[in-house]
């Protein structure tokens, strides 16, 4: 650390701190760790992963997971109170009215459109829409010691566009970051998941916990399109339900897509996949993205108008961008676009270059300098 630097006692406010929850979730626990190699740093979840031994925890009571929004009420309520005092920094990633600075995961509430009359009524009969509007609006309440991030660059300008009207040098865009890769893995054959399949298979990768929000049909409509040597591997908390596993006989997809569940480590996955497929419909950054680069993953993802990583990759280049996620023969179009010779190695290669430009130790210090300027404020 910097001699002139401050060692800073800092609070984390995340309900759930495990990697491998989302990509919200991953990112506050990489922050946490990186600043904790050189500074004090205090977690307080209600569901942790407690192997984590640089930070110090701090349980919050799990009374109910539903309804949500009375439980992220009492999480705000609760940090308050146990973060009032005793911190230089209190950084929340959650809607909390509390917190130094704020990083921003997710589309806020006033910057989504309305939709007349049916929007009006939601809002007189929902008390789980006052409660997030309240929490959301002490959120974004001005205070000269406080500072929001968004997670890209595309939600920072939603911020920028908010009403009320926050002051641009009280707004930052910190995207996420890798971990660079030690060990080589190579290329694993598609046999590692599909049995009995030959030299010739190839396959295809879809990572999400929401099989709606990250567009999971459109995929499955794409490779129904493929010949029979595309394979699809999906993984995550979307699970082979009746509707999809009836859909998949249907098309006649059954052997053609195996299903992984929520996977720890994706290093083996990424390692077996020939492309990964992420046509999302909302997605404020993209960190499946940006992960499977750094594996030097060809990738296929929505414009910036889906996915917020978009607005920083270059299509042909070290990606091929999306128009529109919803149009499968235009996926199916450039899963064959990709998959050609020479393009799978122009879209390997320039896609761990690009990714090996973000690292965590960078998002890190980012942080470090903000925390810095709010205490010496």
């Amino acid at each position: 650390m910097d001699p002139t630097q401050q060692r800073l006692k800092i609070a984390v406010l995340h309900r759930t701190f495990l990697s491998n929850a989302g990509g919200a979730e991953a990112y506050a626990v990489a922050v946490a760790l990186e600043l904790s190699q050189r500074h004090e740093v205090h977690v307080f979840a209600q569901e942790m992963d407690t192997s984590l031994q640089s930070v110090t925890y701090h349980p919050i009571a799990l009374f109910f997971k539903r309804p949500r929004w009375l439980n992220q009420l009492w999480f705000a309520l609760a940090t308050w109170w146990k973060t009032r005092a005793g911190f230089d920094i209190v950084h929340s990633h959650e809607n909390t009215w509390h917190g130094n600075v704020q990083t921003v995961h997710v589309i806020p509430m006033r910057c989504k459109p309305k939709h007349g009359w049916i929007h009006a009524l939601q809002w007189a009969t929902s008390p789980r829409l006052w409660t997030y509007a309240a929490l959301e609006f002490f959120r974004f309440r001005w205070h000269a010691k406080r500072c929001w991030v968004a997670v890209s660059q595309p939600l920072l300008e939603q911020l920028i566009r908010m009403r009320p009207v926050l002051p641009l040098h009280q707004l930052f865009a910190i995207a996420p970051g890798i971990y660079p890769m030690t060990d080589e893995i190579g290329h694993l054959p598609s046999s590692v998941f599909f049995k009995s399949q030959d030299a010739s298979s190839k396959v295809l990768l879809w990572v999400g916990n929401d099989a709606v929000k990250k567009n999971l049909q459109t995929v499955i409509t794409a490779l129904a399109s493929l010949d029979a040597t595309f394979h699809l591997l999906v993984a995550g908390k979307a699970l082979p339900d009746k509707a999809w596993q009836d859909q998949l006989r249907t098309l006649g997809l059954t052997d053609r897509v195996r299903w992984l569940g929520v996977v720890s480590d994706m290093s083996a996955v990424y390692a077996c996949a020939d492309l990964l497929l992420h046509p999302t419909l909302e997605d404020t950054f993209g960190m499946v993205v940006l992960e499977a680069m750094s594996h030097g993953l060809p990738v296929i993802v929505s414009s910036s108008d889906h996915c917020g990583i978009s607005a920083d990759l270059t299509h042909g280049l070290n990606a091929y961008v999306l128009k529109n996620p919803c149009d499968a023969p235009a996926l199916a179009d450039a899963v064959i676009e990709v998959m050609a010779t020479q393009g799978d190695v122009k879209y390997s290669d320039n896609a761990r270059a690009y990714a090996l430009q973000h690292r965590w130790s960078d998002v890190a210090q980012h942080y470090e300098v903000l925390f810095q300027h709010i205490v010496s404020v």
